[in-house]
């Protein structure tokens, strides 16, 4: 499962490329996907922060995504600035997603439990797909390549150390830099606009 869940991540933005290579459709299908993958994070990772927060979670939501959109606004010449910033840290939170995806696989393989195991494999694809649209209009194909290498070896650090992982997986902090980040993660999809691939 562990590596499957690998194969999963590159396979979303493999997906991606071959869809934008239609030519006239492939603006359509970039929007698209954006669209698809903002409702995805809404519909599986903010209902994930309420049950584990309560509605205290959709302020700290608010804030990951309002707070870099406020402070580009206040600076309009720092704003590519602020968004790599904010793009920087969706990243980080996505690698330590990926460390307790590792830990998860691990945890419920133990255990022979493979339903979790299916299901963490099957989100990897549209995390692939989330972190490729995120990293690849702003620093260009090898970088978002680099990422998705980043995040496998992530994915395997957490399964080899799923033991001390999941102990931490319940500590409240860790629920707040969850919500945080998705806010940040969504206010990177929607405003990929204010970056532009390197030439």
């Amino acid at each position: 499962m562990l590596i499957l869940s690998i194969v999963a991540l590159f396979a979303g933005p493999l997906l991606y490329q071959w869809l934008r290579a239609g030519g006239r459709f492939a603006h359509t299908v970039d929007r698209v996907l954006v669209i698809v993958l903002v409702v995805l994070v809404v519909f599986l990772l903010v209902p994930e922060s309420i049950g584990e927060m309560g509605v205290v979670a959709l302020a700290v939501i608010a804030a990951g995504y309002f707070t870099p959109w406020l402070l580009e606004l206040a600076i309009r010449r720092a704003a590519h600035a602020f968004h790599m910033f904010s793009l920087a840290f969706a990243l980080l939170g996505l690698g330590m997603h990926a460390l307790l995806d590792g830990a998860g696989l691990a945890g419920n393989g133990a255990h022979g439990s493979h339903s979790l195991e299916l299901a963490i494999v099957l989100h990897r694809f549209g995390v692939g797909l989330v972190l490729w649209m995120m990293v690849q209009p702003a620093l260009g194909r090898a970088w978002a390549i680099g990422m998705l290498v980043m995040m496998s070896v992530a994915t395997v650090m957490g399964y080899v150390a799923s033991e001390a992982l999941i102990s931490i997986e319940g500590e409240g902090v860790v629920h707040v830099l969850h919500a945080l980040i998705t806010g940040v993660i969504i206010h990177s999809l929607v405003h990929r606009g204010h970056v532009h691939k390197p030439h």
